[in-house]
């Protein structure tokens, strides 16, 4: 007994010790910029925010029944960090109920981003079997998978990833430089400096991780939010699974391997702190994709339509600064199913989407300055239409054409 309590007390200093070391460091190396009170903070562009990071897919089930509402609709989006396969039940590749959920995931509004094939450590595999190998086995690899796979019912894909998080945190220069701009714009290690990103970043970004041994301290996360509001940079946060306090963690089984990985997680009382205190603090959440300044679309119809409208050949990467002075954007008989990707447009003031097979008009929301949009009869008559009443809910000019 007098152990065990001994063992807790010692546990709980080392913790401490570490955040308040963690939170000194950034206090020492942190660049403020100057209080400007008439300065406009635009999202994507110069507004400070928040990425919550989560890694390994085997993880969707608690991903998606607590993350899912927890999170919402193109509120607070996340990147999700997956695998082809379940390293703790002998590396089988994900079900289809689990591809399904991460679609869903993506669905909501996040980012599904690359984690590797099999989840290898970087270095020990690139040590062993070389640096080419390693790119085909877990890089390519995991490209080809997401691309072979579908929704089972809605039948939408996975984006291609523009983010990639180092297994284990474990990465070398070499390494990076294979990675970008070869397959991705931004990879997520730990941490590094200041801790901190900024807007269009490329290559390698920081983050600081939230569980396993390192444990959570909602004070001094607290303390950094605030720090982070006066940089004009990014915090990513890493995080494994969502799980309550009193969950012990059996989906994921039995063993030493099952154990250990069941240890890496957060509560959802912690996320929904970090998700009030920024909140409070006026900060957005972004993916990392998102920081990097990279727009991505679930349709392929809408990215083909973006694309010939800017004249963005199709082996570039679409920048969200591109796409926020638009002001007017014809859409009209492009064959598109979903309006993903249109939040970005935040000058956009004149919109057509004539001629397509939009069922979900929710994300129109998210332009503050649109005024006019362009529809069919049809398009708002449907029955199981989404967001029908955007005349209200908008309060734009909507014009309905025959």
């Amino acid at each position: 007994m007098i152990k065990r309590t001994l063992e807790n007390l010692l546990k709980h200093y080392f913790h401490w010790r570490y955040w308040s070391t963690l939170y000194r460091n950034m206090v020492r190396q942190i660049e403020y910029i100057p209080d400007d009170e008439n300065k406009q903070l635009i999202p994507y562009v110069n507004k400070p925010g928040i990425a919550l990071s989560f890694d390994d897919s085997y993880r969707v089930y608690d991903w998606y029944k607590y993350g899912k509402y927890l999170f919402g609709y193109y509120d607070v989006k996340v990147t999700f960090n997956i695998n082809a396969v379940n390293p703790i039940d002998n590396n089988r590749e994900h079900t289809q109920y689990e591809i399904d959920k991460l679609l869903e995931l993506q669905a909501q509004g996040h980012e599904i981003a690359h984690h590797g094939f099999k989840h290898e450590n970087t270095r020990k595999y690139t040590t062993k079997y070389g640096i080419d190998k390693w790119l085909r086995d877990e890089i390519i690899a995991l490209f080809h998978w997401m691309e072979k796979h579908s929704h089972s019912i809605t039948k939408e894909k996975f984006k291609k990833p523009v983010s990639f998080a180092f297994p284990h945190f474990v990465y070398n220069e070499g390494i990076l430089k294979h990675l970008v701009p070869n397959y991705f714009k931004i990879t997520r290690g730990h941490l590094n400096k200041d801790n901190l990103t900024s807007f269009n970043s490329v290559g390698f970004v920081p983050s600081i991780c939230l569980d396993g041994y390192y444990s959570c301290n909602t004070y001094y996360i607290r303390k950094i939010i605030k720090l982070l509001k006066r940089t004009g940079k990014n915090l990513i946060l890493t995080c494994h699974s969502i799980l309550p306090e009193d969950d012990n963690g059996d989906i994921y089984g039995i063993g030493n391997k099952a154990t250990t990985w069941g240890a890496w997680r957060v509560s959802p009382n912690i996320i929904q702190t970090i998700i009030e205190e920024a909140k409070k603090n006026n900060l957005e959440f972004y993916t990392t994709s998102e920081i990097a300044g990279i727009a991505t679309f679930i349709d392929p119809n809408m990215e083909a339509a973006i694309r010939n409208q800017l004249s963005i050949p199709s082996h570039k990467w679409i920048e969200i600064n591109k796409l926020i002075d638009v002001k007017e954007l014809n859409l009209s008989n492009k064959g598109i199913s979903n309006l993903d990707g249109i939040e970005y447009f935040l000058n956009l003031e004149k919109l057509n989407l004539k001629n397509n097979e939009i069922s979900d008009f929710r994300l129109l929301k998210k332009l503050p300055k649109l005024k006019k949009v362009y529809v069919e009869n049809h398009q708002l008559q449907k029955k199981r239409i989404v967001g029908a009443s955007i005349i209200t809910i908008l309060k734009v000019a909507v014009f309905c054409l025959a």
